[in-house]
């Protein structure tokens, strides 16, 4: 298995369009939408996408397999000069594709991206409490838990807690 870890460009939009509505349909989804919630056009997709490129404190990466969006993750930080060091670390890999490496493979480059930024100096996340695969990939690579968030969020019927991690490089 070939996995290509890049970062996105505009020219992805309709993939990760694609992909998003796909993983939000998921049964027990680990992602904070509803499925039909993420309305976002090409256009308006490519424009963050944009934005993400010309941002110092920024990064969108997709993995791809066969040509295909597998994977992705972003890091977004403030333009804020106070919590510019600070970035929200968003992750998710296809069902199809999860405990291949997929997700380790995306956090490397992400954490090397941080270190080499001389900009960011903390990756914070939020995560489903019931996500213990994702948990350990975190812990795997030094995130803490910072904090608990009960009934944070309501998906699929139920509320959901979640935990507040962060890395410190």
């Amino acid at each position: 298995m070939d996995i290509t870890i890049r970062e996105a460009q505009p020219g992805d939009a309709a993939q990760i369009i694609t992909y998003v509505n796909h993983l939000s349909k998921e049964p027990e989804s680990n992602l904070e939408i509803s499925p039909g919630e993420f309305t976002y056009t090409e256009k308006e997709e490519a424009d963050i996408l944009a934005g993400f490129a010309a941002s110092p404190n920024s990064l969108f990466l997709v993995a791809e397999i066969g040509g295909k969006i597998v994977g992705m993750l972003n890091c977004k930080g403030s333009p804020r000069a106070a919590i510019r060091h600070a970035v929200t670390l968003g992750i998710s890999v296809d069902r199809v594709w999860r405990r291949q490496g997929v997700g380790t493979q995306l956090l490397e480059n992400a954490i090397a991206w941080a270190r080499k930024s001389g900009l960011v100096s903390r990756i914070e996340l939020s995560v489903f409490e019931r996500n213990s695969t994702a948990i350990h990939l975190y812990e795997k690579f030094g995130f803490d838990v910072e904090g608990k968030r009960r009934r944070a969020v309501f998906r699929d019927g139920t509320y959901l807690d979640t935990l507040l991690m962060a890395l410190l490089l």
